[in-house]
């Protein structure tokens, strides 16, 4: 294959960041771009200065034989139709996350992958941040032993300033605080700790500042988890905070700790009275400009080139929505709910 030819349904904020990952990348090219709107596809084209085709209809685009992989960065309530069109149509899959609010949607994307056999990614896109990477190193070198305790925390005050305000707010749309965005802090904490969640435990709230105002769920959400080998994490995913953005994270394992981009390894620097600091790129900003948009594409390529599954396939990322999912009826129902949900 000469090329890889690739399409973006959707014409938002980060659908630009998949466009200059394509232009960047020598094995790829942008073929086209569907949006409910010819005049929205053609505009994001004419932002980045791209020259390809523009479609409101995603199933005739998918038709196309010359389109090998479709990324799907609309709305996350039409992902399903979309996601399901393009790997039925034999297209390999990038799905930004949420990859839907329904459990029943995320089982169809699920299930559609599957049997179409393509490789498929969904955007936790900070599992190539640097950060993520130098963490998941330290725990594979024992550098803080057996991790017992993990956190994960997502603050981010997503408010009228963002385009995506006047539908995030929205229940059918947006899902929760944990689909529309902390889904990053659960993931990360299925990714750094391993093994299973088997119950989760909700707590959530509504501060309702004037900011904030129209959201239609409650956009604080505190969740315990309980893993299936007696291990706990929690995960807060707040977005109706005044403050800059911050994602936490926390570890704490038998022999030392990992504080985002600081490390206490008795393991490791025996002697240390003070926490080391490890000079990074953290995942310290909520502007998809800083996210690693061109690996999350490159490792994808990958993928399809070696014939190999991603560690963030279409199949993995549906145990994070199921726990997400689960979190938050235990936060409607007031009590734990146990996983996997029936």
């Amino acid at each position: 294959m000469e090329k890889f030819g690739a399409a973006i349904i959707g014409s938002g904020w980060v659908a630009g960041e998949y466009i200059r990952a394509f232009m960047t990348n020598p094995k790829t090219e942008l073929r086209a771009i569907c949006s409910r709107t010819e005049e929205g596809a053609k505009a994001k084209a004419l932002e980045f200065g791209v020259t390809c085709d523009t479609y409101t209809d995603y199933e005739k685009m998918a038709a196309r034989d010359d389109i090998h992989l479709v990324v799907v960065a609309s709305p996350p309530h039409v992902h399903k139709d979309q996601a399901v069109a393009a790997v039925q149509a034999g297209k390999h899959l990038i799905l930004e996350k949420p990859m839907a609010i329904t459990l029943e949607d995320c089982r169809a994307i699920r299930d559609a992958v599957a049997e179409a056999g393509v490789k498929s990614v969904v955007s936790f896109v900070l599992r190539w941040n640097p950060l993520y990477e130098i963490i998941k190193s330290l725990i594979a070198d024992k550098a803080i032993g057996d991790l017992f305790l993990g956190e994960v925390d997502y603050f981010h005050g997503v408010g009228p300033w963002y385009k995506l305000y006047a539908w995030n707010v929205k229940k059918d749309i947006g899902g929760s605080s944990l689909l529309a965005a902390g889904c990053h802090a659960m993931d990360g904490l299925r990714w750094f700790m391993g093994g299973e969640i088997a119950e989760v435990y909700q707590c959530a709230t509504f501060g309702k500042g004037p900011d904030f105002k129209e959201y239609e769920y409650d956009p604080t959400t505190c969740t315990v988890c309980k893993f299936a080998d007696g291990r706990i994490g929690k995960v807060t995913s707040c977005i109706e905070c005044i403050q800059p953005y911050v994602f936490n994270i926390n570890l704490v394992g038998t022999h030392g700790t990992i504080k985002n981009n600081l490390l206490f390894s008795k393991q490791k620097l025996a002697g240390q009275t003070s926490w080391a600091e490890i000079p990074t790129v953290l995942p310290d900003s909520g502007d998809v400009t800083h996210h690693p948009f061109s690996h999350e594409v490159d490792h994808l390529l990958g993928c399809i080139e070696t014939d190999t599954e991603s560690h963030c396939s279409v199949a993995d990322a549906y145990i994070t929505h199921e726990v997400c999912l689960a979190a938050d009826l235990s936060g409607k129902e007031g009590k734990p709910v146990t996983l996997p949900l029936k």
